[in-house]
């Protein structure tokens, strides 16, 4: 009875100190730099993570619907991303000129793998229902084009084109060089085979070569249909709101994410690039293929991290992973500034690394959730490495947790695609003040995946999954520290 009573006692404690701490947590940043139209934005929406988030909104924000869609066969994928861009107030216009809403289109055949369409911000459009029983539904209207929950119709004119400048593409290209350098250097193989960045450089465009790029604007048309009847949601409650699990309950965060639907199939799917005289310059074809819907939204992408996500699995049709890993400022971003600049020995107690991962194995209908906040999950194990014979980055890493049945179980998945091969993706930066090149996207990496019962050795899931999208982002061994 007596260990019964401490037990609780201890329990208690710990419920009223960590409310503690996220009162105080909340008090600081009120104090630095109070942001209650944020805040309460995120605590209004913390049911309804899809929906519109930034009505009252108009600064240091932004917000993103990604769609992926990857053809019937798995042989080709592609991505959408619809959203709109607040920078942070300056006194300068150009910077107030920052402010627009945008839609990229990653993976397109012709006559470029990507592209970016600008628009003044008053023609994005919130059309969302928000009646009760339709709070997980959405629709945005930016410019002649319309996102939804459940179909996309895509009308981009080669007017609101915006060209990526040489001079932005070789800076990024430098930086993901150094990046791809300073992986090889953590590896054993550097000690024998000693690599400089001019050959990470050389997998990427020279600036000569970016230089006599010259690509006219062209429009994009398509239209995309995924009833929601046959999509798959992430399981919610009260406790674990959406993807993001307790965490959603800190509305000073940087960063939040959303998933709509882990896998879903594409009713129709049809898309096409013109030229600016409306010549069709290429067309594709989503009919009968797969797709997944995700959305972020916050005050800044995290300074490190690593994303990946599948949902074409050969041996297990309808299952899907995906795994996020991030340096957090878990007291919020702008705190973790104050301290970096004020109490710099401090700096590295207010930045951890967080994991959103989940594996949903359709077969059996059942979600294994590794993620940070899952009090029973760990991961346990992550690396990026390079293989320079075969060209290629991997990223693997190795979770636990334990399932419905308390049952321990083991995740072990290794990312790889070509690198230099990735789509430059525009993401929303503090430095530049911007959306600026930031990531090399993949949309075609390939994904193998092992899933056992730790106690009897029992292989429950051993597949191979395509079309994977991929992103490698900043100083991954401050990751790799930090878990292993």
């Amino acid at each position: 009875m007596r260990d019964s009573t401490s037990s609780s006692s201890w329990k208690l404690g710990r419920v009223l100190a960590t409310l503690f701490v996220l009162v105080a947590a909340i008090l600081v940043q009120q104090a630095i730099a109070p942001k209650q139209t944020y805040y309460w934005s995120n605590l209004r929406n913390l049911h309804h993570p899809l929906q519109f988030h930034g009505e009252r909104i108009h600064n240091n924000f932004f917000e993103g619907w990604y769609y992926k869609f990857t053809n019937n066969g798995g042989t080709h994928t592609m991505a959408v991303i619809a959203g709109v861009y607040h920078p942070p107030h300056q006194r300068h216009s150009v910077q107030r000129n920052n402010t627009h809403a945008f839609v990229m289109v990653l993976g397109l055949e012709a006559p470029a793998p990507s592209a970016y369409y600008r628009f003044s911000r008053i023609e994005f459009v919130d059309l969302s229902n928000r009646a009760p029983g339709h709070e997980s539904e959405f629709k945005v209207r930016i410019g002649n084009s319309v996102f939804a929950h459940n179909e996309l119709i895509i009308d981009l004119p080669a007017s609101h084109y915006d060209k990526i400048s040489a001079q932005e593409l070789d800076a990024f290209y430098n930086t993901a060089s150094q990046q791809y350098l300073q992986q090889f250097q953590n590896s054993k193989e550097a000690q024998l085979r000693p690599l400089t960045i001019e050959y990470f450089r050389s997998l990427f465009p020279s600036g000569q070569e970016l230089a006599l790029q010259d690509q006219e604007a062209f429009a994009i048309k398509a239209h995309f249909l995924f009833p929601a009847s046959a999509q798959t949601p992430l399981p919610t409650s009260w406790l674990l709101p959406s993807i993001m699990g307790t965490t959603a309950y800190l509305p000073f965060l940087e960063c939040f994410h959303g998933v709509a639907s882990l896998h879903h199939p594409i009713q129709r799917g049809q898309i096409a690039t013109l030229s600016e005289n409306d010549t069709i310059l290429s067309k594709a074809s989503y009919d009968d293929g797969i797709g997944y819907l995700e959305k972020d939204w916050g005050v800044n992408f995290p300074s490190t991290w690593i994303w990946a996500q599948t949902n074409v699995f050969k041996t297990a049709p309808g299952s899907s992973m995906l795994f996020s890993l991030a340096s957090i400022p878990v007291l919020g971003p702008d705190f973790s500034d104050w301290v970096r600049k004020h109490l710099p020995f401090a700096s590295g107690m207010t930045e951890w690394p967080g994991m959103l991962l989940v594996y949903y194995h359709a077969p059996s209908k059942t979600l294994y959730n590794f993620s940070t906040y899952i009090l029973t999950a760990k991961l346990r194990s992550v690396r990026v490495t390079l293989d320079i014979d075969k060209g290629t980055q991997t990223v693997y890493f190795k979770a636990m947790t334990r399932d419905h049945n308390w049952s321990e179980v083991a995740l072990e998945a290794n990312i790889t695609r070509t690198m230099g091969g990735g789509i430059p993706l525009r993401t929303p930066s503090r430095t530049h003040r911007r959306m600026a090149i930031g990531v090399e996207e993949a949309t075609s990496a390939r994904t193998s995946v092992r899933l056992w019962r730790v106690g009897s050795g029992e292989i429950l899931v051993e597949d191979e999954g395509l079309g994977s999208g991929l992103e490698v982002e900043g100083d991954v061994k401050w990751l790799e520290d930090h878990v292993n």
